[in-house]
């Protein structure tokens, strides 16, 4: 029998090893003998605690009653904390690149202390995700569980090597954003989702090396940007906007806008300021807005636009005249995604289409599209982009959901695979429709 060589390697050496590993795999390597039983402790890669699998696949259940669901969701959430917490005390490594804690509501009587272990550990990335995607009893209650980061918090600890901070449901303020950007000198991405205390936001600094930044579902009603450096921002918020400056944006190549701006940006894009910021963009997407379907007329050329994406809140029989109307703003793109999702709208009555496909997209070599039903309105809308765009290659649809783009990618492989089959039974009734010389697949 061949002798041992990695168990007669010192720890610190075992350590390495590792990290080349997922943390649940490197707990795994606890069962191979009694020297690597708590070998995994000496972890210094990226630790992970996801529970959205077990979480979705709750919600899921038919079989179970509502009642039974939520006793479960309340151990399974306990077990969890029990476990987090046990994991965070064991590990005795120096460092580590990284912690991601997902999981429905969080806990924050537990948040300072996740902060305090992240800077003990000088993590560069800090992603804790206590959105709520559970089933309606909690909902409520769901509401009232706010996890508070607040300044005096952040300020009793060091996370200066920090390079990515994603907080998601995480209730966090101006000056709590403004202390991260004045003391994390490294960092480079920030993301910012269902803050309900986050409504002035002034983004600047000298020598701020942000690059992404993300807002999303914010009460955010404020914002100005000072940022050389930024290259992509997202912002995606239902607040009335009162003031919205990207005062110094340079190097900004990418950005996505939704909620009330996205609808104040389609209808104003003659507007010097917003002229000028969508002249220096390349990728630009836009989520449109549910009831809104007027037409719109006289749009600029944007030629530099060369990836579109849209969000289309849809039903059965509604007619697509906005977003055929705004593709005529971008006659150079060369790729265009389109991501229907079903909106809450009633059923609403035909209409006879006002829009009309009059520009060619010569660029344009690839279409994906996401959440496609086999509508006669989404079947007219594709079929008059095929008729216009002489050098479309390929055509990708996904079977994933605009509303589930930013779970976690266990979550979307998943949903993909389990509506793969109904899509490619949509999918048929769009194949004589397709050029023969352009590739149709389902993702």
């Amino acid at each position: 029998m061949g002798k041992d060589i990695i168990s007669s390697m010192p720890n610190e050496i075992i350590a390495m090893i590792l990290t080349l590993l997922t943390f649940k795999e490197a707990v795994r390597t606890s069962i191979l003998s009694r020297r690597w039983k708590n070998l995994w402790t000496f972890f210094f890669g990226f630790l992970t605690f996801d529970s959205s699998m077990k979480t979705l696949h709750m919600y899921r259940d038919r079989k179970t009653m509502k009642l039974k669901k939520c006793i479960r969701f309340v151990n399974r959430w306990e077990k969890f904390m029990s476990n987090l917490e046990h994991v965070l005390r064991s590990i005795t490594s120096p460092s580590l690149q990284g912690l991601r804690i997902c999981i429905d509501m969080g806990n924050p009587q537990k948040l300072a202390d996740l902060i305090k272990f992240a800077a003990d550990k000088s993590v560069r990335v800090l992603d804790l995700d206590f959105s709520y995607h559970f089933i309606s009893p909690f909902i409520g209650v769901s509401d009232r569980i706010r996890n508070v980061l607040s300044l005096t918090l952040v300020q009793m600890q060091s996370l200066r090597n920090l390079r990515v901070l994603r907080l998601a449901a995480v209730d966090v303020d101006d000056e709590v954003v403004h202390y991260f950007l004045a003391t994390c000198r490294f960092l480079e991405i920030l993301f910012i989702k269902e803050s309900r205390i986050l409504e002035h936001l002034r983004v600047w600094g000298h020598g701020l090396r942000l690059k992404h930044l993300e807002l999303v579902e914010c009460k955010i009603s404020h914002i100005e940007i000072y940022a050389e450096n930024l290259v992509t921002f997202r912002f995606n918020c239902f607040q009335k906007i009162e003031t919205f400056n990207l005062e110094w944006v340079p190097s900004l190549t990418e950005a996505s806008f939704g909620g009330q701006y996205s609808c104040y940006l389609q209808s104003n894009m003659h507007d010097i300021v917003l002229h000028q910021l969508l002249s220096q963009l390349l990728v630009l997407n836009l989520e449109l807005r549910a009831f809104d379907l007027t037409f719109l007329q006289g749009l600029h050329k944007f030629t530099n636009v060369k990836h579109l994406e849209l969000t289309i809140p849809h039903v059965c029989g509604m007619e697509l005249d906005r977003p055929i109307s705004l593709l005529t703003a971008f006659p150079s793109i060369c790729l265009l995604k389109l991501k229907f999702y079903r909106s809450r709208l009633g059923s609403l009555p035909m209409q006879p289409w006002v829009a009309n496909l009059e520009c060619e997209f010569p660029n344009l070599r690839e279409l994906e599209v996401s959440g496609y039903k086999r509508d006669p309105s989404q079947i007219e809308m594709l079929t008059s982009i095929f008729e216009n765009a002489p050098n479309l290659k390929k055509i990708a649809v996904d079977p994933l959901s605009a509303i589930h783009v930013h779970r976690s990618n266990d979550v979307k492989a998943w949903i993909r695979e389990r509506n793969h089959e109904s899509t490619m039974w949509f999918v048929d009734g769009l194949k004589q429709d397709v050029p023969p010389h352009v590739e149709l697949l389902v993702l």
